[in-house]
């Protein structure tokens, strides 16, 4: 891993979608029958530049929207655990950083703590941590139990008292601590919200790794545990994750590109031509495919079954499939690069928008994707309607940002960024809470679960 080349993006990577024009003619009878697609008009109110922000993006959460409305920050302190150091330390480091990427909650700073904590043990004594302003205080104990780690893990509520509002323990071996630890942020999360967060999840995305080579790649949502999957080409693109894995495009020594699962050396689906970027949901596959200097998408089983043809006209790519089985993709058919949704253009500003994800927003869902009307790439989101007032700007003046993925839960983003030395960084929705988890850099970033 330490020989790993990740290449930052440029505009040269980003074009992938020109490759699939090169390709040999696919069988054009094996997808069934093509549906006609109408051009939708610019709607009223449609503007031809990005939307911009009044104040820099990626600073501070400040507020929340709680079922009722909106309230600051959860003060929460997340204190050692009585026990073995060097797993207190861990569960230490791994929740402050999942509570810190939630833009949910404040992680207090240890040195504030006040409390005796030796002889609070596994409770809290309310008025000590009051007087520091926590609101909420983790606390536990970890034991070994023969050759497993066992965690008793609590959630204390300051105006609650001395009873733990959650608890949970966990008997796992000790390279499974940082999942357990995992698992409970999530309870955490839906204790406050009714909703569980998605750390311990896990994102996808391909990266170069040598001249004209590419490879997969998978890291925990906090950035841990970057490792390389095995793919059956050393030329492996547009990772997606479906029924059971990952697939992927790999580019096979007769110049085709075929679809693979991680895993198995025979390909998911086969053809003359080159298939290129796969999409899954509601039950459904959405694959790219090129014939005859077009590229469109078929959708069909989540195994690649009963494919057929679901667009028509120019280049079409990036398929996305949303919470209610709408397909969302690029397309150059009405001149430039835009987001469409079931054949309707919903991306209406900026020369070029592609790479959409569909995002369950806890505010509504939204359609994520990267755009551009000059040199420098962008995160933007859009309502899946269309509506021209619904675009809103994620990153601005921060570098190039590009190939957005949404966490399962809806409340973080992930894209890649060239800011800083480049590296994958974490945002809300909103595009505040910006964070760098990984200095890893690539393309077509997926995240697990969503």
């Amino acid at each position: 891993m330490n020989q790993l080349l990740f290449a930052n993006l440029t505009t040269k990577k980003i074009h992938l979608s020109a490759l699939a024009v090169t390709a040999t003619t696919l069988a054009f009878g094996v997808f069934g029958a093509i549906p006609a697609q109408a051009q939708t008009p610019p709607p009223a109110g449609a503007s031809s530049s990005l939307p911009s922000v009044s104040q820099p993006t990626g600073g501070e959460v400040k507020t929340i929207t709680v079922s009722g409305g909106n309230r600051t920050l959860f003060k929460l302190a997340v204190a050692p655990l009585v026990g073995e150091r060097d797993t207190s330390n861990t569960v230490v480091e791994v929740a402050s950083r999942d509570f810190t990427l939630s833009s949910i909650f404040q992680v207090l700073d240890p040195k504030s703590f006040t409390a005796n904590l030796s002889a609070e043990g596994t409770g809290i004594e309310p008025a000590s941590w009051r007087n520091i302003g926590a609101e909420g205080v983790v606390k536990g104990l970890s034991s070994m139990r023969g050759s497993n780690v066992h965690l008793e893990l609590r959630l204390f509520v300051v105006s609650r008292g001395t009873e733990a509002v959650l608890k949970k323990d966990y008997d796992v071996p000790p390279t499974g601590v940082r999942g357990a630890v995992h698992q409970f942020c999530n309870e955490v999360v839906k204790w406050f919200t009714g909703t569980a967060g998605s750390f311990g999840t896990r994102m996808v995305f391909s990266a170069t790794t040598g001249r004209g080579q590419k490879g997969i790649f998978t890291i925990d949502s906090d950035g841990a545990g970057l490792s390389r999957l095995s793919t059956v080409s050393n030329v492996a693109l547009a990772p997606a994750v479906g029924p059971g894995g990952v697939y992927y495009s790999a580019g096979m020594p007769d110049g085709t590109y075929q679809l693979f699962k991680v895993g198995s050396s025979s390909p998911v689906v086969k053809n003359p031509g080159l298939i290129f970027g796969v999409g899954f949901g509601g039950g459904k596959m959405a694959l790219v495919v090129s014939q005859n200097g077009q590229s469109d998408i078929f959708t069909g089983g989540p195994d690649g079954s009963g494919l057929s043809k679901s667009t028509q006209g120019g280049l079409n790519t990036h398929p996305a499939i949303g919470p209610g089985g709408q397909l969302a993709y690029v397309s150059n058919q009405g001149g430039n690069p835009q987001i469409y949704v079931d054949g309707k253009r919903v991306s209406w500003r900026g020369t070029y928008n592609m790479a959409p994800v569909w995002c369950n927003d806890p505010e509504g869902v939204r359609i994520l994707f990267m755009g551009r009307d000059g040199a420098t790439w962008d995160i933007f989101s859009v309502d899946p309607s269309g509506s021209p007032g619904s675009m809103k700007r994620l990153t601005q003046d921060q570098g190039s940002n590009t190939y957005p993925a949404c966490s399962p839960d809806g409340r973080q983003v992930a894209f890649f960024s060239t800011r800083g030395g480049g590296g994958i960084y974490l945002s809300n929705p909103q595009g505040m809470n910006q964070q760098r988890i990984s200095t890893a850099s690539g393309e077509s970033l997926r995240w697990e679960g969503n």
